[in-house]
């Protein structure tokens, strides 16, 4: 079987009986693997997988531009009980994405605004993006990405091609925005989730590819009120989004027993030093640091008060 993980071609062999590559498809996997759909082309990736009770990768071979191949020991993925392939496979996706060209940004969302270009909220976790994302839902805006963002240079300008669509919220957003958004499960500590894999406006939008207006560095809070946003620019911009860049790929979403160390081509620097310098040079003045509550940063991003 193959799948393709945001844009990347991934072909699994070996014991497969089991419904292994199958969950990948599921609510859990694609919290973090950006559009998960049936592969259709010629493979980035092979995996050959042997079932195991434990995970552990045995054998890598790192294509320069060609087809990279792993060998792994692994159970079925599951929530809370065995996640390390699904992360496992998002590095792997992550480096054959970046040597295309697209790069996959870690601790990510993006938000289609009103004049139809998007806003890129980054930053660590428990600084917002899920609230931002879910405050966007229920004031009717398309959500791209709700954790994980595909991102492409094109013409000088950085575009969102892709993303999870997945979005896991705290119910407090409900609660103290006094808002309501339908949601279709939760997990054990009571988050709510909502599947946007059946969006067909966030489909068409990211087929044509939606470009990044803004993009925002979140410090927010619950507990906070009003907002300041502060300017970044030049080496500054580089400097925030290298670790976003690189944070997949480079095994800093860390798995048990340990992620990967893989080797950064010259294709792939030469991809990330283009990202970069097209991150500075046209989003100097237009990327910020926000301080504040979630819905004062809001409503200052998107122009929009929420009623």
């Amino acid at each position: 079987m193959a799948l393709n993980v945001g844009g990347v071609e991934v072909l699994f062999t070996g014991e497969l009986d089991d419904g292994f590559e199958e969950a990948f498809m599921g609510l859990f996997a694609r919290r973090y693997l950006p559009d998960v759909l049936e592969g259709s082309g010629d493979p980035d990736i092979a995996i050959e997988r042997f079932r195991g009770d434990r995970f552990r990768v045995f054998g890598a071979i790192y294509d320069v531009s060609g087809v990279d191949r792993y060998k792994l020991e692994a159970g079925v993925p599951s929530a809370y009980g065995n996640e390390a392939p699904v992360f496992f496979l998002l590095q792997a996706a992550a480096r054959a994405a970046m040597k295309r060209g697209r790069i996959f940004l870690t601790d990510s969302v993006s938000v289609v605004k009103p004049d139809g270009t998007a806003v890129l909220f980054v930053g660590y976790p428990h600084t917002g993006k899920s609230t931002m994302s879910a405050l966007a839902l229920a004031r009717g805006l398309t959500v791209l990405s709700t954790e994980n963002t595909v991102i492409e240079v094109r013409d000088g300008r950085l575009v969102v091609v892709g993303g999870t669509n997945v979005l896991v919220y705290d119910p407090k957003v409900e609660e103290i925005h006094h808002i309501r958004i339908p949601h279709d499960t939760q997990t054990r500590s009571g988050y709510r989730i909502k599947d946007l894999s059946d969006d067909s406006e966030r489909r068409a939008l990211l087929r044509k590819g939606v470009e990044i207006d803004k993009m925002v560095v979140l410090h927010a809070a619950f507990r906070c009120s009003g907002a300041s946003f502060s300017t970044i620019k030049g080496r500054k911009v580089r400097k925030t989004l290298w670790y976003f860049s690189t944070a997949l790929m480079k095994g800093l979403d860390y798995y048990e027993p340990m992620p990967l160390h893989v080797p950064m081509t010259d294709e792939i620097q030469e991809n990330l030093r283009e990202f970069l310098h097209v991150a500075s040079s046209a989003y100097s003045e237009r990327m910020f640091e926000a301080f504040g509550g979630h819905r004062e940063i809001f409503e200052r991003a998107f122009g929009i008060l929420l009623e």
